[in-house]
């Protein structure tokens, strides 16, 4: 019994890796689609990130609180048999959508945040630093001439 507890325990845990990358997929795909019909300018700096963050993030709370009103219009229902609950679970799926939806527009952007960010910042990372160090170094020791060799080409 312990081994079918085990399988599907992984079976479970492919399954959210599968939902993962297939979120990641649709951020990339909503990412191009925005790069695609709003040309956005390049996030400049890191103030300019937050307020785009800001603004997705704000979309995102509105459709939680749409999506709060209605899991809380469903538990009124409970006790009252069945009443209305078809149109409030049909509400409360939307409304999950809606989340959704904003949630990988609140991942595109933060992807396009980053990239900009990270393409367009002005300074070299150590790595960046250390290389240029070695190829300065490496063009300094091309370029020495010893003293006696310049005077001998002078004469």
């Amino acid at each position: 019994m312990a081994d079918y507890e085990q399988m599907e325990f992984d079976v479970t845990l492919e399954s959210d890796r599968d939902l993962k990358e297939n979120m990641q997929a649709a951020a990339k795909f909503a990412l191009n689609q925005i790069k695609e019909y709003q040309n956005p300018t390049n996030v400049k700096n890191r103030h300019e990130g937050y307020g785009i963050a800001a603004e997705g993030y704000s979309a995102l709370q509105g459709k939680m609180k749409s999506t709060k009103t209605d899991m809380d219009d469903l538990l009124k229902l409970l006790p009252n048999g069945d009443g209305d609950v078809l149109n409030v679970v049909g509400s409360l799926y939307n409304s999950a959508v809606e989340v959704a939806v904003e949630a990988i527009k609140l991942a595109a952007q933060s992807q396009r945040i980053m990239d900009d960010l990270y393409y367009g910042e002005s300074r070299p990372t150590p790595l960046e630093e250390l290389m240029e160090a070695e190829e300065q170094q490496q063009e300094d020791s091309e370029g020495f001439e010893e003293a006696g060799e310049a005077e001998s080409e002078e004469d």
